[in-house]
């Protein structure tokens, strides 16, 4: 379903798709990820309806960003969402976590969804308070 990626073209593809674009970072420009792409320690992880960025955070910790197209949003979505997880965990993470925009709930229940718990805690991005969410990874192993 999904596997590791060093296709930039087919990331960024994603990332600029207009489903997506809004939710990735401010502005209207067209993102190139390549960067972060080139950096070992940061995993992107693609498949057929887009994917996730496991970017690194921490030793072994990563930051999740997820980047999925109108069709896979649902149940691939959801499927996609613990193939990730097993990846990290596979790979020695102990921890993952992501934050969360206000306002979009739908978000927040994928990532509930996928097994991530608040942490009471705010990172504020971009002059936004997001929520943050965590998952220790050895609970899952």
């Amino acid at each position: 379903m999904l596997e590791r990626s060093f296709d930039i073209a087919r990331i960024n593809e994603v990332v600029n798709h207009p489903a997506v674009r809004p939710f990735v970072g401010p502005g209207e420009d067209m993102l190139d990820l390549a960067p972060l792409v080139a950096r070992p320690e940061n995993w992107f992880l693609m498949g057929e309806h887009g994917g996730f960025a496991l970017i690194w955070s921490a030793p072994r910790v990563h930051e999740i960003h997820t980047f999925i197209l109108p069709g896979g949003r649902g149940v691939w979505a959801k499927e996609a969402a613990q193939e990730l997880i097993a990846f990290a965990g596979k790979n020695n993470d102990i921890m993952v976590w992501t934050k969360v925009a206000p306002g979009q709930k739908n978000v927040e229940l994928f990532t509930r969804s996928a097994g991530l718990k608040p942490t009471g805690m705010d990172v504020e991005t971009f002059d936004v308070p997001y929520k943050t969410y965590s998952l220790e990874l050895t609970s899952c192993l």
